[in-house]
């Protein structure tokens, strides 16, 4: 196993985990928010913030769900050098969309640390795996 694949194997782990938190936090705020915005109590404003909510809470879920399937396909390509391309396709995806968070953030007043370590760690995923992949065509 390469230096490469190790810290993929790491990163994979790391993504796993972010992920399966990210995911449990998105269900609970989902499903929070959706109660809250059926509620017969609630003014017609907090049912709009609360909606609101909910639907960022359902990106969240789908970037998760995302962030974890990356981490199994980096597992598994930390194993088997073959197997790299699906981590690296998907880390290029994950890359430009932090990018594009990140501009997104620092554009609007709102840099948050999470963005650029979003960032940093897609880069670094796409780097480890283009060596493991260039190692496997030699």
């Amino acid at each position: 196993m390469s230096n490469s694949q190790k810290f993929i194997k790491v990163i994979s782990i790391i993504d796993i985990i972010f992920g399966v938190f990210g995911l449990v936090i998105g269900v609970l705020g989902a499903t929070g928010s959706f109660i809250a915005a059926s509620g017969a109590n609630g003014a017609a404003v907090a049912a709009t913030d609360a909606a609101g909510f909910g639907g960022a809470m359902i990106v969240l879920i789908i970037a998760c769900i995302f962030e974890i399937i990356v981490g199994i396909l980096g597992l598994r390509a930390a194993k088997d050098a073959s197997k790299v391309m699906p981590v690296f396709v998907l880390s290029i995806i994950s890359l430009v969309i932090g990018v594009i968070s990140l501009i997104m953030g620092i554009t609007g007043g709102s840099f948050k640390a999470s963005d650029l370590t979003s960032v940093v760690g897609s880069a670094l995923m796409v780097f480890c795996a283009n060596n493991v992949r260039k190692q496997a065509q030699d």
